[in-house]
């Protein structure tokens, strides 16, 4: 374990290179430049001839408290607003049918603005004239809500900055009116409907009231108030009464029967309540006190039998004869008001137990009373109800109030709100943006080369080798023109990047030999006009002034080394050779500059026939590794010459030029595919024809990306 954890492998070519994308636009920059200045132009174009148009704008604010004049509540109640309210009223705002009536108060028809046929003296309908202005308005003009606020925006655009203000505010003012007409209208139907309802609830609760007033005739059930009728009434007063007759008959019977109780134990019964009560009996008893005293003063006086005396005390009995007699009057009195008070008891007794049953009677009839009065409660309630919200709804009128207000007008507008320089510019900027990716994604298909060493090494699945500069693009080489051929640069410049470029190829190669013995290289290449034979005689150039025995072996039918060189080179010729006509030191020619030994072919030999298959080319081969350490085959293209596979075959190494942005990959594949068909061993390849000064601007993957930074190291 590393301590790093797991980690899911990532599929690089999902991710975007962006050193590759940056490639891109530095290569293509001209083609970006030149695309965004055409858009750009046309957006200035554009911009300078659309006409202006002006903006302007009134905001309207919903109501979060109304005040309240009249504390009822309204036919239309007021809304407290929220989110969807603000929204809902923007809808509102939009409404066909609301800017129909800012149409028809402004008399927008009359503008050819809002109706073209004024111009064009078409013959519309006035309906169709009507629809277009509600069109045209609509679409000039947009509500929307302010932030978050419960503010609305409302803004209309328009040729003429007076008419954009007048129709902004007309907007505003037509929306705030049909909130006022619609409330005193919703209040007017209220209160005819309220009006109409109370008629029928009047004359229904006098229909209830009527039965129960009948009913109540009908069936002696008088009330009395307080759920209470006449029969209850009665019952209440008659038990109060025989409570109290009960009393007083308990209390003479006491009476009596006390006083006889008196009388059996032989008492005079002066010593009655009622007879102390007496007035007769206390003037009797007055009487007799004083007759007694004047007996008991004769006795005293006189004697018993003095005439007086006896008279007094005959006196003295008349007197307590009296009071006997009163006593007498008195018990019987107290028996005549026991009766009299059980007579009445028993008649309040009667007469409750009569008025019982008619209260019987009474509560079968008060069910159908209770049922009628309770449906003229109802109706009696009802019609109140209604009563009160009619007499509601007729104070509401006249102070209906709009659930929104102006909280600022719109202004006649001093500068146009469109065309707008920064919307022109952005939109310049987009389409430049997408212009410029558009034609460049197509000429990215279109260009089927390669353009550095790492996208060659990705799609051909090899190595690459290195890559040889165009010579017309050193900027070392500028004041050289074409009068130098590139292989004269090898002596001419050998401090040049032009030579240094064979020399790391000659480096690569010899890394790539597994037995350090004399070395055949093939170099070939896909195509014509890739550089394949200016590298082969480069590279032989190269490897012999750096004190190698090499050989050029010229084995392209068509395209000669010899034709590289300034002079001619007398010699045989490597057909001549092949055909036994010399020996080898007759076909090779020495260049004296480098001493290169070269086997040309002759400029007057026009046999093309193939040879590379023949027991001679091999022989030929066999002889040059033991006389050469390198020796350079320079073979025909690949795709066109079936000579190519077959010396490839040969060689101990073979390099496939490919060139820079020309050679298309689909045919550097196919090369490598028939080069593979016959065992060629493919070491590598090479860009050749190189612009160093282009790929220090887009090649970052590749040495000649810093170019820059090394150039002063070449001459």
């Amino acid at each position: 374990m590393d301590g790093r954890g797991d980690s899911a492998p990532v599929d690089e070519g999902a991710l975007i290179d962006l050193r590759a994308f940056m490639q891109v636009l530095r290569r293509r920059r001209l083609v970006i430049i030149l695309v965004s200045l055409v858009v750009f132009a046309a957006a200035t174009a554009a911009y300078f001839t659309t006409p202006p148009v002006y903006t302007s704008t009134t905001t309207v604010a919903l109501e979060r408290g109304g005040e309240k004049v009249v504390q009822v509540d309204q036919v239309v109640p007021d809304v407290a607003p929220d989110s969807a309210a603000v929204d809902t009223e923007v809808a509102v705002l939009k409404s066909p049918g609301l800017i129909g009536k800012v149409v028809d108060d402004l008399q927008l028809t009359r503008y050819p603005e809002f109706n073209p046929a004024l111009e064009t003296g078409e013959v519309v309908p006035e309906e169709a004239q009507r629809k277009r202005a509600v069109t045209t308005v609509l679409g000039n003009m947009t509500a929307s809500r302010n932030g978050f606020s419960y503010a609305i925006d409302i803004s209309y655009a328009s040729e003429s900055p007076a008419m954009a203000a007048k129709v902004a505010n007309k907007i505003a003012e037509t929306y705030i009116g049909e909130q006022v007409a619609t409330k005193s209208g919703a209040t007017s139907r209220a209160s005819d409907f309220l009006e109409g309802q109370l008629d029928e609830l009047r004359a229904q609760v006098e229909s209830a009231e009527a039965a129960v007033a009948s009913y109540r005739a009908s069936h002696g059930l008088f009330d009395l108030g307080g759920n209470s009728s006449v029969t209850q009434e009665e019952i209440t007063t008659l038990n109060a009464q025989l409570a109290q007759a009960r009393a007083e008959e308990a209390e003479a019977r006491a009476r009596l029967s006390t006083a006889n109780a008196q009388l059996a134990r032989g008492g005079s019964g002066e010593e009655l309540g009622e007879s102390l009560d007496s007035p007769v009996v206390s003037s009797l008893r007055s009487q007799r006190a004083k007759v007694s005293g004047r007996v008991a003063a004769l006795r005293q006086q006189y004697g018993p039998r003095y005439p007086e005396l006896t008279r007094t005390q005959q006196e003295l009995q008349d007197i307590d004869e009296q009071i006997s007699s009163e006593v007498r009057r008195i018990v019987a009195n107290l028996s005549i008001q026991a009766n009299a008070a059980g007579q009445r008891t028993g008649s309040i007794m009667g007469s409750l137990q009569r008025a019982k049953g008619t209260l019987a009677v009474d509560n079968k009839a008060s069910v159908g009373l209770s049922e009628l009065e309770r449906r003229a409660e109802s109706a009696r309630t009802l019609y109140q109800t209604f009563l009160d919200r009619y007499k509601q709804t007729r104070a509401q009128r006249g102070l209906e109030r709009a659930d929104s207000y102006i909280v600022a007008e719109a202004q006649v507008p001093a500068l146009p709100s469109s065309p707008n320089v920064l919307i022109f510019a952005v939109i310049g900027l987009i389409g430049a943006i997408a212009g410029s990716t558009v034609v460049v994604a197509i000429l990215q298909l279109l260009d089927r080369g390669v353009e550095t060493t790492s996208n060659l090494e990705k799609k051909l699945g090899m190595r690459v080798l290195g890559s040889i500069p165009d010579t017309k693009h050193l900027p070392e080489l500028e004041g050289l023109g074409d009068s130098v051929h590139p292989t004269q640069l090898i002596v001419d410049r050998p401090q040049s990047s032009f030579a240094e470029a064979f020399r790391w190829l000659q480096t690569s190669i010899h890394f790539n030999q597994r037995d350090r013995g004399p070395v055949v290289v093939a170099i070939t290449s896909a195509l014509p006009n890739e550089g394949k034979t200016t590298a082969a005689l480069s590279l032989a150039r190269s490897a012999a002034m750096a004190g190698k025995r090499t050989i050029l072996v010229d084995c392209d039918l068509r395209r000669r080394v010899s034709s590289t060189e300034p002079g001619p080179m007398e010699t045989i010729g490597l057909r001549a050779l092949l055909d036994n006509q010399g020996q080898l030191d007759d076909a090779i020619y020495v260049d004296p500059e480098t001493g290169l030994f070269v086997l040309p072919r002759r400029n007057d030999e026009h046999h093309i026939q193939p040879f590379a298959d023949s027991a001679a080319f091999s022989e030929l081969i066999a002889a040059l590794r033991a006389k050469f350490d390198f020796i350079v085959l320079d073979t025909p293209p690949v795709l066109t010459i079936d000579d190519s596979r077959v010396i490839a075959a040969k060689a101990d190494s073979v390099i496939l030029m490919v060139r820079w942005r020309k050679t298309p990959t689909r045919a550097a594949e196919l090369a490598l595919r028939h080069l593979d068909s016959v065992g060629a061993n493919v070491i590598g390849a090479t860009l050749s024809m190189v612009d160093v000064t282009a790929q220090a601007r887009i090649g970052y993957e590749d040495a000649s990306y810093y170019y820059g930074a090394y150039k002063s190291y070449y001459a």
